[in-house]
């Protein structure tokens, strides 16, 4: 694997992934991966299309069983009853018969916070995003990004171990996606969240990452590491920007 950028500064690991390998009968699809995340580290993950990377993610929630390896939380093996792990996914995923307020709090629910410590979280989250005056609203009443916005509120909300993200607005328009990267760095400078995101977009990897792992054509290893040491918010212009951009781009290249 090719480690490439300047020193950044080192992590206590808070997830392990060792080995991981997973192969459908006589596909091989993912080919025994190995890396770390920092606790509260943004990682995004980048690789040519059809290279496995949602089938990657949903061998980091447990979704998926894996062929060979696994993944660790704090030195313990993964376990979605032991261990909180979120997962927001392409496609807006809010329950449509509750407001935004219950959408946020379903997670906090589902692993038993006390009532006021979830009021006090969703009020808290609400005015993060912007959308305290949409509390009570109903999915059908917002627009899809504001869903996309409120999904990715009860990931956070939740404060879970890990945070899977893929192409979390992979369908929104330009202008919009960058509004939300912006407003995604904030919350997860706000909660201190570990998160994996793994995106197609480049100069949305770019743009967001901390650490960026290039991922290779099947059977999937992972073909470079990238540290980005840019300050925040990070200026698309900026000629170093420019530069890391060129650099994953020629890496995710497989001809």
């Amino acid at each position: 694997m090719i480690t490439l950028s300047t020193a950044m500064t080192i992590k206590k690991p808070k997830v392990t992934v060792n080995n991981l390998t997973k192969q459908f009968k006589d596909l091989l699809v993912l080919d025994n991966i190995n890396f770390q995340v920092g606790e509260g580290e943004f990682l995004c993950i980048v690789g040519p299309t059809g290279c496995g990377k949602t089938t990657f993610l949903n061998l980091l929630s447990k979704l998926m069983p894996s062929t060979r390896g696994d993944i660790c939380i704090d030195n313990v093996s993964a376990d979605p009853k032991r261990h909180n792990i979120s997962f927001v996914f392409q496609e807006p995923s809010c329950m449509p018969w509750r407001t935004v307020r219950q959408n946020i709090a379903y997670g906090m629910e589902v692993k038993k916070f006390p009532p006021a410590e979830i009021k006090r979280q969703v009020d808290k989250t609400l005015e993060l995003i912007g959308l305290a005056n949409c509390a009570d609203l109903y999915p059908n009443q917002i627009s899809s990004s504001m869903e996309q916005r409120v999904a990715v509120a009860r990931a956070f909300a939740a404060t879970p171990d890990l945070l899977l993200m893929d192409e979390p607005y992979g369908q929104l328009d330009v202008k919009l996606r960058y509004y939300l990267e912006d407003e995604l760095i904030k919350i997860w400078q706000e909660f201190k969240t570990t998160v994996i995101f793994v995106t197609h977009n480049i100069e949305e990897a770019v743009y967001l990452a901390e650490r960026i792992l290039i991922l290779s054509n099947k059977p999937t290893t992972i073909k470079a590491e990238v540290n980005i040491d840019l300050p925040r918010p990070r200026n698309f212009l900026d000629p170093k920007f420019l530069q890391i951009r060129e650099q994953v781009t020629e890496l995710i290249r497989w001809w």
